[in-house]
């Protein structure tokens, strides 16, 4: 499979197999963002660690959030 069908003709990927790839890209997100902004580099590995946590949990708590909305809504 070429570069230019890939594009044409896209993988299926399942609902499941998405929620797993938020997970890298957090964790890149997070990598960047503390690259950046991190004032002592030796506090990087936990500082990165201690984002990555908060944007979990930020996500764990919209998802429910929101599916709390969608279920109990009138």
């Amino acid at each position: 499979m070429t570069v230019a069908t890939l594009f044409t003709y896209p993988m299926t990927i399942s609902t499941d197999v998405i929620l797993f790839l938020v997970l890298p890209l957090l964790v890149s997100v997070a990598i960047v963002y503390k690259t950046i902004r991190v004032k002592n580099i030796r506090r990087l590995p936990l500082e990165i660690g201690i984002l990555i946590g908060y944007m979990v949990a930020g996500l764990v708590a919209l998802g429910v959030g929101l599916w709390l909305v969608q279920e109990y809504w009138p």
